[in-house]
């Protein structure tokens, strides 16, 4: 899991002994969540409820840095990311069974960009097809990989190649700001350039006060805002009807497609 991999890495380099007695305590509080993971099945009840047990935990001021005695964790660290969102998306994902399908790959990888012949000349096609493609940053993602192979007509030798082609890909936030969706709309335009039927999302826990995004002309495909609320100094917790809302929204874009409504509010979608 996700999550899990950062609390170990934190505990490799953590010389500070109250600093690694916190990192232990958190990673019994995640092992609960990783229960309540293989208890959940196709329900999401438990999963968040546990969730949001967790999310309140691991953001108590007793982790937080403090100056005074040197313990506790900075604001910046990767013990208060929201990875833990990869690890819910994860779940959802791999109920669908789909990486039972050949070529699937899921979790964070790179895709193929600038796909494209790229002969050193006119005249060099025969002896070299060159075929160049330059790879993405890597993403949480469910990926296609192909293999194809190329020849000019007339010759025996095939060039062969390998591609990743991006199907569904996530950008997850804590808090969604204007700065964070124009940065995804430049990710989400390449991966469209490489697969136009590629499917972008973005999961945040909520958006950056009065921010609502226009996704009329984007290439984001969706919104998935799972406390239902606007940036406030107390949050709400994690809705359950949210992440039920996502996970039809993830089963529509791998089967048929079905209508979602999109007030937030009320549903955590914006479409």
């Amino acid at each position: 899991m996700f999550y899990k991999d950062v609390l170990t890495k934190l505990l490799e380099i953590e010389k500070n002994p109250v600093n690694s007695m916190y990192l232990h305590e958190v990673s019994i509080k995640w092992k609960n969540l990783e229960k309540a993971v293989e208890e959940s099945k196709d329900s999401n009840e438990s999963l968040v409820k546990t969730l949001n047990k967790f999310i309140s935990a691991v953001s108590s001021r007793k982790y937080h840095y403090k100056s005074e005695t040197g313990n506790g964790f900075k604001e910046d660290s990767p013990l208060f990311s929201s990875c833990y969102l990869n690890d819910l998306i994860s779940v959802l994902i791999q109920r669908r069974q789909v990486m039972t399908h050949q070529g699937i790959k899921w979790g964070f990888q790179s895709f193929n960009t600038n796909l494209k012949f790229n002969p050193k000349n006119l005249c060099s096609l025969e002896k070299d097809l060159m075929f160049d493609q330059s790879l993405s940053p890597e993403f949480l993602q469910l990926t296609q990989e192909l293999d194809s192979q190329f020849r000019v007509t007339g010759k025996r030798t095939f060039h062969k190649y390998k591609s990743v082609l991006p199907l569904i890909v996530f950008h997850t936030f804590r808090n969604l700001t204007e700065e964070n969706f124009i940065r995804t709309e430049y990710y989400a335009n390449m991966a469209k350039s490489t697969f136009e039927k590629s499917k972008i999302t973005i999961i945040t826990e909520m958006l950056d006060e009065n921010f609502i995004p226009v996704l009329k002309s984007s290439k984001v495909d969706f919104i998935s805002v799972l406390r239902k609320q606007f940036k406030t100094d107390k949050p709400d917790e994690i809705s359950v009807d949210a992440v039920n809302a996502l996970e039809e929204k993830i089963k529509a874009l791998l089967t048929e497609q079905k209508e979602i409504g999109d007030d937030f509010k009320e549903t955590g979608m914006i479409i």
